[in-house]
């Protein structure tokens, strides 16, 4: 099959969404399919860096945050058996979505998450989700969805209740692959060797502020002197982070390592104790390095969101907190620290529970099973 994945983004840049296109499209083509990813053009601000030949990047006729309207992507499907849209992609979507329906190709969608944003952007979402989301969903065969929690709270739940026929639940899968060589190592990111270690992973701009970083660096406040935290990630917040922890007095407790490669970023995980997530908002809808850090046996003290509960098992291999509240992000993160006996028993049980629900191979499978039901229907 001629598979064609359509994506906002691919790494380098760094987004949840990119990275399921980018590791569904490597696995699809593995099993020996002729899949392809298309993204825009990279951003002038990554370091140089080589596509694999079967990813495409387009030109942009504008490029706003993530939304960008790629030129040529209907030649592209014209060429294709399947249409795979990651959503949300404003911008190109709508001409994705029309391609499809003149061409007559089956298109599938991936519901990643709705952002969200403050005024007046966050308004533009609204206002999207009202007049051109609907045309886009109805012009899916398939909707996939990471987890029904978060879709049933999301601005696509109304579609589900109107085509429950459509829509399929669809977990992410765990790269355990790429951190088999990883081995943990506190010196070279600077934390001591005898340190209690709580992680965090995600980028550092204005888009992600959700990602709660603000309130972890506060209720290291709180964490006894020998509590440090290794950061992983970047961008251009990073050093509003880094000076909201010398406000708090907690700089020297706080490692903030930058972009690391996906080895590096294994070592890393596997160097902490408990790993934090505390996101907040609708844009949080999964937290792929949320299965990540639990399928090596990282006990996750996260944020209580629809769609992340459903990654996390309540106190067995992790637990789950009031979102923005950091006197009980704290005292969660404290009390696993304070108890090796649980730690242990959290960390064996998630190391068992993340490799067992969150498996790439199943999911490229389903999704194989989707696309030949599609192309076979006509």
């Amino acid at each position: 099959m001629k598979i064609l994945h359509i994506s906002c983004i691919a790494p380098p840049d760094f987004a949840g969404i990119g990275q399921v296109a980018f590791e569904e499209v490597r696995r699809l083509r593995a099993l020996g399919h002729d899949a392809k990813l298309v993204a825009p053009v990279r951003r002038a601000s990554l370091a140089p860096a080589v596509d694999p030949d079967w990813v495409i990047r387009l030109p942009t006729l504008f490029r706003w945050g993530n939304a960008s309207v790629l030129l040529g992507v209907e030649r592209l499907i014209a060429e294709a058996d399947v249409v795979h849209l990651h959503y949300p992609f404003y911008g190109t979507a709508e001409t994705v979505a029309q391609t499809c329906i003149w061409k007559r190709k089956p298109l599938i969608m991936t519901f990643h998450m709705d952002p969200s944003a403050r005024f007046p952007l966050g308004t533009i979402f609204g206002l999207y989700r009202i007049f051109a989301q609907p045309a886009i969903l109805l012009a899916c065969k398939r909707v996939l969805v990471s987890s029904r929690d978060y879709a049933e709270h999301s601005s696509i739940r109304r579609f589900m209740a109107a085509h429950t026929d459509r829509v399929r639940e669809l977990p992410f899968g765990v790269d355990v692959e790429s951190f088999e060589r990883s081995v943990p190592s506190r010196e070279r990111f600077g934390v001591p060797q005898n340190a209690r270690v709580v992680g965090f992973f995600g980028v550092m701009d204005d888009a992600h502020a959700f990602k709660g970083l603000s309130f972890l660096l506060e209720a290291m406040a709180s964490l006894p002197s020998n509590v440090h935290a290794l950061i992983i990630g970047d961008g251009p917040s990073r050093s509003s982070y880094e000076d909201q922890a010398k406000i708090l007095g907690v700089a020297d407790r706080c490692h903030f390592v930058g972009r690391l490669s996906r080895e590096d970023v294994g070592s890393a995980l596997k160097s902490m104790d408990v790993f934090a997530f505390p996101s907040y908002g609708s844009s949080e809808a999964f937290g792929l390095v949320v299965a990540e850090a639990l399928s090596l046996g990282i006990p996750v003290v996260a944020s209580d969101l629809p769609g992340v509960r459903s990654v996390i098992r309540q106190h067995e291999t992790g637990v789950l907190v009031p979102p923005r509240d950091v006197k009980v992000l704290s005292g969660a993160i404290l009390g696993l620290l304070d108890d090796p006996a649980r730690l242990k028993v959290y960390s064996a049980k998630a190391y068992e529970d993340a490799r067992h629900r969150f498996s790439w191979d199943r999911h490229v499978e389903a999704l194989v099973k989707e696309y030949e039901c599609l192309v076979w229907s006509g």
